[in-house]
């Protein structure tokens, strides 16, 4: 009986600290065939925000661990020891929706600190990190003296007290089995998860095929750019690729159950999914000078005017939303308000799409409509029938 091992590069990092260089390894870049080794030498390796790095087998004995920054990625196909730091930007002082895409990270008072988490206003005892509860759509901010773990595939509300990175240090999940998350049924439904992983995963993989997922098969993340931020539907349809430390939120279905981030689902970089750029589309967008806020009609080959599973997307309600535009849907319209809406590519001159609006009384409104690869001849108007 032969044992044959597997082909092996260790890093030397000789040259500098990317990953990506190849005279940094004694054979080459790791691939996802190959098994690397990272000792403890005086460059150690970064993964830079523009590689989408592969590994088979990987062992860490780096002190300093291995550094992905926001936008790398890592797929480790086989086994992982050694510790891994994630970082992710956030740009602004703004809220934003992250998870931990490694095992173990603690938040505490260091941990406030280290990653400059900004304190409460009118509590100045509450930090900014929150995990979200299902039973009432609160938010359950850390306290100062606090200690808990991020816990895998699930999301958390995150605000710096100033632009900069937040940074997660721990093990990396490489089960085969992935990650499964308990998703709670109380209330609204609405759980917020992050993807668990180093690197990218398609929202398609997971709306389509887990049982847990509502039944309109939908997520919605959190765009803080917009003004004093909103959340945003994201359908099928839009092909939504969760990154690395992204979270998100989903609906469960009335019986609740658990969903599973499954280890093959990851990709090492953004992609599309059903997406086609030559899809005539009309984009509604409401502003009162201070925020603005969108709905989008999509015309989409199989769909219908009425409700079609994982194409229509409805506001987010777990808040109120004061300023909105939204549609309901052309055909069997249950009064719901819809941020995205999909319909089939033809007929277009007999669906009339009904809009509607939050906002309030007495201000200054403007509504715009933008449309995109509509046949020639069409022509698009918005009615106010009021």
């Amino acid at each position: 009986t032969y044992t044959v091992a597997s082909p092996t590069t260790t890093w030397t990092g000789g040259n500098n600290t990317d990953w990506a260089t190849a005279s940094n390894w004694d054979n080459g870049v790791p691939t996802s065939s190959l098994d690397a080794t990272i000792p403890d030498v005086t460059n150690a390796p970064i993964i830079s925000a523009s590689t989408g790095a592969a590994v088979k087998d990987l062992t860490i004995n780096e002190s300093d661990g291995l550094t992905i920054n926001s936008g790398g990625s890592l797929i480790v196909s086989g086994t992982s020891t050694g510790n891994i730091t994630y970082n992710r930007t956030l740009a602004t002082t703004n809220w934003y929706l992250v998870s931990s895409p490694v095992v173990g990270e603690t938040y505490d008072d260091s941990y406030v600190t280290a990653n400059g988490i900004a304190s409460g206003t009118q509590n100045t005892n509450s930090r900014g990190i929150a995990p979200y509860v299902t039973t009432d759509d609160s938010w359950d901010y850390m306290l100062a003296g606090e200690s808990a773990t991020f816990s895998a595939g699930n999301g958390y509300s995150v605000k710096r007290s100033s632009g900069g990175t937040v940074s997660f240090t721990g093990t990396l999940n490489v089960d085969n089995a992935g990650v499964d998350v308990v998703l709670f049924s109380v209330g609204n439904r609405f759980n917020l998860l992050g993807n668990p992983y180093t690197s990218h995963i398609a929202s398609a993989t997971f709306l389509a095929n887990e049982g847990a997922v509502s039944e309109t098969q939908t997520l919605w993340v959190w765009n803080q750019g917009s003004g004093s931020g909103a959340y945003e539907v994201k359908t099928l349809g839009d092909a939504m690729v969760i990154a690395p430390a992204q979270g998100f939120f989903v609906k469960a279905n009335a019986a609740g159950g658990t969903f599973n981030f499954a280890e093959l689902n990851q990709a090492s970089s953004g992609g599309t999914f059903q997406r086609t750029d030559t899809r005539p589309e009309i984009y509604l967008t409401i502003s009162d000078q201070t925020d603005a806020r969108i709905a989008k009609v999509y015309y989409i080959e199989d769909m219908t005017t009425g409700f079609d599973v994982g194409y229509e997307g409805e506001l987010f309600n777990g808040v109120s939303n004061p300023l909105a535009i939204y549609t309901h849907l052309v055909a069997d319209s249950e009064g719901k308000n819809y941020q995205v809406q999909s319909l089939p590519p033809n007929n277009y001159e007999n669906m009339v799409v009904p809009v509607g609006i939050n906002a309030v009384s007495g201000s200054d409104i403007t509504i715009d409509a933008s449309t995109n690869n509509f046949p020639s001849g069409i022509n698009i108007y918005l009615e106010d029938k009021q």
